[in-house]
């Protein structure tokens, strides 16, 4: 894209999150067609935005979240650090218009995967990883309806992140298998997802490894970002006030309230 038509998608995207005013679809003239334009918008949001990057979702690791946006692979977008969490947090609900809530699994790097031409092995991403821990992202999008953009479109927008919320790291996880791992998503008591971590790309190490490697052309991962690896709850669209649970069974859970405000 040309530098006028990133500039004119960032100035749009920058009102929309620094005022919250809902964006109903970007002028076709600065509509990213691709994931490289996508990630070129996003790219220049965050540096117009200006705030301190924390880590990196993963999105539409899991089948059901390729069929309800319609795309056939992942995407990545930027976690801040503002907008990261520990599990007990209570926030605003109303602050989120969407509140999705997906029980993810969370990576901690604690090595650097380094930018390189080589593709990383999933042997590589493993030892780079200092902590797993259980997560719920908060889903939300600036656009006023999400499911009538192009995938292109929600990659521009963070990757339609609005805050992730993890809780303590798991114990003995490299002895753990991830992917039969059971997780479920409660709200005020009741079950509303569930799934295993198979649900992302097949094992949330894999999904990391395919972060590590869209990026090793890029700026890389950086030890202490946090990586969320995509939903295994599915979607589920929280009200205002609620108490929410990410229960990840003998792997521990994690917890946040969303309160109504006004």
């Amino acid at each position: 894209m040309k530098k006028a038509q990133v500039d004119r998608a960032v100035a749009i995207f920058a009102d929309a999150w620094r005022i919250g005013n809902p964006i109903q679809a970007l002028p076709e003239e600065c509509c990213p067609k691709d994931a490289k334009e996508g990630m070129q918008i996003q790219d220049a949001l965050a540096e117009e935005l200006g705030l301190e990057v924390n880590g990196w979702k993963i999105g539409c690791t899991s089948e059901y979240a390729q069929k309800l946006l319609k795309t056939d692979g992942p995407f990545a977008g930027r976690v801040f650090l503002t907008r990261t969490f520990l599990s007990g947090v209570t926030l605003p609900g109303s602050a989120y218009r969407m509140r999705g809530l997906e029980g993810e699994f969370a990576f901690v790097l604690g090595k650097n995967l380094k930018p390189r031409k080589k593709p990383y092995t999933l042997k590589e991403v493993r030892a780079a990883v200092a902590e797993v821990r259980p997560a719920v992202e908060l889903v939300d999008s600036r656009f006023l309806d999400w499911l009538t953009v192009s995938t292109p479109c929600l990659i521009a927008d963070m990757g339609c992140n609005a805050a992730l919320v993890v809780g303590e790291p798991i114990k003995r996880w490299k002895s753990t298998d991830l992917t039969k791992a059971s997780v479920k998503m409660k709200v005020d008591g009741k079950v509303v997802g569930k799934g295993k971590g198979a649900d992302a790309l097949g094992d949330p190490f894999l999904a990391l490894t395919w972060l590590a490697n869209e990026l090793r052309t890029r700026e890389g991962l950086k030890a202490g970002q946090v990586v969320s690896t995509g939903t295994c709850t599915g979607f589920y669209k929280a009200p205002e006030a609620a108490k929410v649970v990410g229960d990840f069974g003998k792997l521990g859970k994690v917890s946040f309230k969303l309160l109504k405000v006004g």
